[in-house]
C-alpha cells in the first residue's frame, strides 16, 4: 500500500511539472505571436502552476485583447511577472 501512495505521488509531480511545460510554452508561443517578451514565461508558468483554472486560462490566450479581457485573479497572478 505504500509503494501505491509514493507511486500516486510521483505520477502527480510528473504531470503537475508536465503542465506547468505547458503552460511555458503557450506563454512563449503567446509572446511570438503578440511581439513580447518571452522572458517573464517561467514566471508567468510559475505563478499559475498550482491552479488548473488560472493555468487553463492562461493557456487560452491568443492575444493581447484575450489577456485585456482575461479575469482579475489571472492578472494578480500574472502582473507580478510582467511589470
Amino acid at each position: 500500500m505504500k509503494k501505491a501512495y509514493l507511486l500516486a505521488g510521483a505520477m502527480a509531480l510528473v504531470a503537475s511539472a508536465a503542465l506547468a511545460g505547458d503552460s511555458q510554452s503557450a506563454c512563449e508561443e503567446f509572446a511570438a505571436n503578440n511581439g513580447v517578451s518571452a522572458e517573464p514565461c517561467a514566471c508567468i508558468a510559475e505563478a499559475v502552476a498550482g491552479d488548473a483554472d488560472l493555468q487553463a486560462e492562461q493557456m487560452a490566450l491568443v492575444t493581447m485583447e484575450d489577456y485585456e479581457n482575461s479575469s482579475d485573479e489571472l492578472h494578480a497572478a500574472l502582473d507580478p511577472c510582467v511589470e
